[in-house]
């Protein structure tokens, strides 16, 4: 099997669609010989900021000197993304070799009580399998969708991290903060210490009911000035270039990172990978400050407040929420000087476009509408209306100019024909869409 035959047969998977549960996963994973449990894992979940939260404790376990494996949704430029060792995309050869040997495997499953294997799930079951095959010493983990039923949730890991509850996909999790938490905090195991970093009163409420029920000790993620009754990591705004310095301070210990990553959204984000750190730490892991530090500087992960390009700067950004195009808003302007913002948007079902472009349209002097490379996404057209309608009903600032155009390819050209030296292109509201940039080399 080539490494593209394996990607179109797990792509293939797609047709069955995400379904939550385990049982299924749990009996692939027993015929792929168990592997997930040979492996230590730190598990993470959140709304917004488990990804970089991932590559984060990723980069500062490489730094340590571990072999690491980390696992992401979704990728965004290359399909092997979602699946990494110390830092690199998994060999084809490795994935092409996974795939052959698991297939068999799902195609008798299919035969049984369990049914058919989704795409998800077969991805969830290789990287296990791979990170067993490589030698991995500790895997980082990240949900896919929620925790208590996603297929990641078949291990009894090291850490459990909750970086932020937010309300996205409240069809399937839940109307609510507390509903969204608890669903989330269910990837939290009797015993085992977690990390919370959820900010909304119910969400925190929610999750520290959790963690007691189950005989957590967790560990609290919050700003510097925040009370809490349960051992607290605070962290501090330092002001930097990008916006995303921070200063970390647990009892009498303090450490000042610096990451690559931008924006002021990424000092929680680190915040939540450096309790997960100090959480190791309690169970024997030795993890000097200074490889925190490089972890968290040499983190990176792509098409969060991505830079691909300069006169005009272009900006990749996936976000595809309230709270993600919330914290975008608030970055763009303190970290970029620009004449003009630009935006290139497009979006998927069943997130809501006016609760993302509420955040960015006061920002944009033309906006872009497009449809993402997906068979999810919103017709442009639509998007056009949604942003229309709710500029009129708010008395919103209305962009210069709002167009339609129904290729990623042709939106992006359009947004540089536009600008000039000096503006921002922006291409955001979806990964899928800022998956389809083009980018040099």
């Amino acid at each position: 099997m080539t490494y593209e035959q394996a990607v179109a047969y797990i792509e293939s998977l797609n047709l069955y669609g995400w379904r939550l549960g385990n049982a299924r996963m749990e009996a692939l994973l027993e015929r792929l010989g168990n592997p997930h449990l040979r492996i230590p894992v730190v598990h993470i979940t959140g709304t917004n900021g488990k990804g970089s939260t991932t590559a984060l404790v990723a980069s500062i376990l490489k730094h340590t000197g571990y072999r690491v494996g980390a696992y992401f949704s979704p990728y965004v430029f290359d399909f092997r993304e979602r699946i990494r060792i110390d830092g690199e995309p998994i060999p084809k050869e490795l994935l092409a070799e996974g795939v052959a040997y698991a297939k068999p495997l799902i195609e008798h499953l299919t035969d049984t009580e369990y049914g058919q294997v989704t795409e998800f799930e077969m991805k969830t079951a290789l990287a296990f399998w791979a990170y067993a095959q490589a030698g991995v010493e500790i895997a980082v983990m990240e949900v896919g969708l929620g925790g208590r039923l996603d297929a990641t949730n078949v291990i009894t890991p090291l850490v459990s991290v909750l970086v932020s509850v937010g309300l996205d996909h409240t069809d399937r999790l839940g109307p609510t903060h507390a509903d969204i938490a608890y669903e989330k905090s269910k990837i939290f195991k009797p015993g085992r210490p977690a990390v919370s970093g959820a900010l909304h009163p119910d969400a925190r409420a929610m999750a520290r009911q959790v963690a007691q029920a189950q005989g957590v000790p967790l560990l609290e993620v919050l700003p510097e000035g925040t009370s809490s009754d349960l051992p607290t990591l605070y962290y501090t705004p330092l002001p930097s270039p990008r916006d995303s310095s921070v200063r970390l301070r647990f009892d009498s210990w303090e450490l000042d990172a610096h990451p690559q990553l931008i924006g002021d959204h990424q000092r929680h984000n680190v915040a939540c990978a450096v309790g997960a750190t100090l959480q190791l730490r309690q169970q024997g892991y030795t993890i000097p400050d200074s490889a925190i530090q490089a972890g968290v500087q040499h983190a990176h992960l792509p098409g969060r407040m991505q830079v691909v390009g300069d006169s005009p700067k272009v900006v990749l950004d996936g976000a595809h929420n309230s709270d993600a195009a919330r914290a975008l808003a608030f970055s763009l302007p303190r970290v970029f000087k620009y004449q003009r913002m630009i935006m290139v948007f497009g979006m998927l079902r069943p997130h809501e476009p006016s609760e993302v472009l509420r955040h960015l349209l006061p920002l944009a002097e033309i906006a872009i509408f497009t449809r993402a490379p997906s068979e999810r996404a919103y017709p442009p057209q639509h998007l056009l209306e949604c942003a229309q309608r709710w500029l009129h009903e708010t008395q919103g600032k209305l962009p210069v100019r709002m167009e339609v155009t129904e290729t990623p390819s042709l939106a992006f050209q359009r947004a540089q024909e536009l600008a000039t030296p000096d503006d921002l292109v922006l291409v955001t509201g979806s990964f899928y869409l800022v998956g389809a940039y083009p980018l040099e080399g």
